[in-house]
């Protein structure tokens, strides 16, 4: 959850209202999402649109995921609208902020919070639309994405993270207990960093096909609108990467109901490979322990953020190698069934 920022909305509404020859009358702060700021911005004829600010999301990643939308015809994916000059984006303060249509419905987050989830129905449907997706790479110049690496994003701020309580005195609560937890456990995290870049080294030397990947299609990007269609949003991760990036959002129990699918809706043959998505579970983890230490450490401002941020990084630290350990070996028992590969080592 995002706390929202200082800066008077009345100028975002303006450039946005004018940039898109829109009939604008408010914006309103949509606390969802982790670094970037989210605004429902609604007209005088009632209509909605979601504006969203951020300072790390390449212009070529909004064009990629108008190109999906439109040139391969997936109506599932919600991309940016255009300005009246043809752009994807406009500038606000320190940001470009992009606008998208409103889907109004539930997202699975949502219905997790409820204690429901989706019908494997809707969860085949997630599947066929990723794979879909999948298959548009070869008609998309997608030579501006970031290509996806078996390496660790921004490892050096892990590195900061983990040698902060020799380097910083803390300056309020959370950083005290951010810096305890971290001297209590930098051993486990060092342990699963080394378990991550073996897996990154097999996935590495397989050298399977990369296509292109939302990157995120986490709970919350997953939205099913009110007559029950699947939308995906936030394309800020999108890259070339292996099929396995997507996936592993997917795997649990009910794994197997996501895999048929995919595998069914792919015209190309793939093989899925169990230490590719070995390597992804395990990033998951250490990422949130590099992202959330960061921010309480060194960016976080609000003391309202940094309980959320402390809160969330409940989960992770001290990383749960065992319980990923099970999760990759799930996915190895799946995928044997399947007969898609033989087994990986290291998994």
């Amino acid at each position: 959850m995002k706390v929202d920022n200082t800066f008077d909305k009345t100028e975002l509404l303006e450039q946005l209202s004018t940039a898109y020859g829109l009939p604008l009358q408010s914006v309103t702060f949509f606390p969802e999402g982790e670094d970037s700021y989210g605004y429902i911005a609604l007209s005088e004829n009632g209509e909605k649109y979601f504006a969203k600010a951020s300072t790390a999301v390449p212009n070529s990643r909004l064009q990629v995921a108008s190109l999906l939308r439109h040139q391969c015809d997936i109506s599932g994916v919600v991309a940016p609208l255009e300005t009246q000059e043809g752009k994807l984006s406009v500038p606000w303060q320190n940001f470009r902020v992009a606008l998208f249509p409103f889907i109004e419905g539930k997202s699975r987050w949502d219905l997790w919070k409820a204690g429901k989830d989706f019908t494997d129905a809707e969860l085949s449907q997630a599947a066929a639309l990723l794979a879909t997706i999948h298959e548009c790479t070869d008609t998309i110049a997608s030579d501006k994405l970031t290509v996806a690496k078996y390496d660790l994003p921004e490892r050096h701020e892990l590195h900061t993270v983990l040698e902060a309580p020799e380097q910083i005195l803390p300056r309020n609560r959370y950083q005290k207990q951010l810096l305890e937890a971290i001297a209590q456990h930098r051993s486990e995290v060092l342990q699963t960093v080394e378990r991550y870049d073996s897996l990154g080294q097999s996935a590495t030397a397989l050298q399977t096909p990369f296509v292109i990947t939302h990157g995120d299609p986490t709970p919350g990007n997953l939205i099913l609108d009110i007559e029950n269609r699947l939308h995906i949003i936030d394309w800020d991760g999108i890259c070339l990467g292996p099929p396995e990036k997507d996936l592993v959002s997917f795997t649990g129990e009910r794994f197997e109901v996501v895999l048929e699918s995919y595998l069914a809706e792919r015209q190309n043959p793939v093989t899925l490979h169990t230490d590719i998505f070995g390597f992804y579970i395990y990033e998951w983890t250490i990422n949130e322990i590099r992202d959330y230490g960061t921010k309480i450490l060194f960016k976080n401002k609000d003391a309202q953020q940094n309980e959320y941020d402390w809160e969330s990084l409940q989960d992770y630290l001290p990383p749960d190698q065992e319980s990923m350990e099970d999760g990759i070996a799930a996915v190895q028992n799946t995928l044997g069934r399947h007969n898609r590969l033989p087994k990986d080592s290291g998994g």
